[in-house]
């Protein structure tokens, strides 16, 4: 097991709960929280924060997914069509990712924290759409910006929402409450393909997560 440090178990915990809330509220997976931490303040090796941080995304994605079918919010149907080509992308972004420094993964992920920071800055472009979800369909367009989406969860240990979100409020008019459920019910599924490789190359470390 990789020790902490010199950190105690509550940076552990608020790291935890700080990307649990961050991955329900905004529909990201909490990727951006754990991996930074994970590799900066306990030096871990950026491959394994990376497998780690998948299965952050996939327990994210249960606990938050089930008060969302509740209230049936997730668009389960239209989800799934992007899973097909999101599952794909996270599969070959891990293998990918093991081709690739750590130092390079650090890199890239840093300017994956630009780009959030930036956008959520700006503040999020959104698309106003009536609340049909009859109406939305998975289109070619959406389904490759739902495949690149699963490539950068794949490499990067996030649950892809950054891109997710957006191809489905903007390209597919779905309101911006049903495409953050849906994107969090989405990304336990692709973080869970993504997660293979890394178990395969020996990345996934059980010390680490529990």
């Amino acid at each position: 097991m990789i020790e902490p440090a010199g950190l105690n178990a509550l940076l552990y915990v608020i790291t935890g709960m700080s990307a649990g809330l961050l991955g329900s509220i905004l529909g990201l997976g909490g990727g951006v929280v754990m991996v930074p931490v994970m590799t900066i303040l306990l030096g871990v090796p950026a491959h394994v924060a990376v497998a780690a941080s998948l299965v952050g995304v996939v327990a994210t994605s249960v606990s938050s997914s089930a008060g969302y079918m509740k209230r049936q919010l997730p668009l389960v149907r239209v989800g799934l069509h992007l899973e097909l080509t999101t599952m794909v992308g996270a599969v070959a972004g891990s293998i990918v990712a093991g081709l690739m420094a750590d130092n390079v993964i650090s890199a890239l992920f840093s300017l994956l924290l630009f780009y959030t920071a930036w956008t959520m800055w700006r503040g999020r472009k959104v698309r106003d759409a009536a609340d049909d979800p009859d109406s939305v369909v998975a289109t070619p367009l959406a389904l490759t910006g739902s495949g690149v989406a699963g490539c950068i969860s794949g490499v990067l240990g996030v649950g892809g929402g950054v891109m997710k979100v957006p191809v489905m409020n903007l390209l597919l008019g779905a309101p911006i409450h049903r495409s953050t459920s849906t994107s969090t019910f989405m990304m336990g599924l692709t973080a869970a393909a993504g997660l293979v490789a890394y178990y395969q190359r020996g990345e996934l470390l059980l010390g680490i997560l529990s």
